[in-house]
């Protein structure tokens, strides 16, 4: 196995955990992991999590240039890196399209925290602004957001979730709980209707 084969491991294990809470279906979604001060672990582009094997990973530079491979990574890893750019902090990053949070996304609304744990571990999830998909435009507007240090889960205007931490499983556990925050919020809409 090549080198950073426990990352590679942790990597593949959030995947798979993404997949069983049904954070994102087909080959959308992107995950990174900062391994070093300016290398990253990064999901190539076009693979599903479901099929990714830690053979396909890619080991990144800061610029987005991986030098050891012929897939290209993910189209949002400027974002990915952007967010690492000004948040040293952060060691993990995860985007998702999972369905109710991206229902919020869609709706370009925030997700009204309606848990006690949500609000304590959350705090606020803001919507950033419409740009292209892996656009330099989108990876300033997620730049500028995650600059706030409090951030840890924002919404991208009519697309899905992109959540951090200082861990991979810590980006994975705020993604999951934005999903929880937002099923809980639309369903306790329905008993107010």
């Amino acid at each position: 196995m090549s080198s950073w084969a426990a990352e590679r491991r942790e990597f593949i294990r959030i995947c798979r955990r993404a997949l069983s809470m049904g954070m994102q279906g087909s080959s959308g979604g992107n995950l990174s992991m900062r391994l070093q001060e300016s290398l990253f672990l990064a999901k190539p582009s076009g693979i599903a999590l479901y099929d990714l094997e830690d053979r396909d990973l890619l080991v990144i530079d800061d610029s987005g240039t991986s030098e050891h491979s012929e897939r290209r990574p993910t189209k949002e890893i400027h974002s990915h890196l952007a967010i690492y750019r000004v948040r040293e902090d952060l060691g993990g990053v995860v985007h998702y399209h999972p369905p109710f949070s991206t229902t919020y996304a869609v709706c370009r609304v925030e997700i009204p925290l309606k848990t006690v744990h949500a609000r304590r571990i959350l705090g606020k999830i803001p919507v950033v602004p419409p740009h292209a998909e892996g656009s330099e435009a989108l990876a300033a507007s997620i730049e500028k957001v995650f600059s706030d240090k409090s951030v840890q889960a924002v919404l991208l205007f009519d697309h899905g979730v992109i959540a951090a931490g200082p861990a991979l499983s810590d980006a994975q556990n705020a993604a999951e709980l934005a999903e929880e925050s937002a099923r809980i919020a639309y369903l306790s809409s329905l008993l107010r209707s």
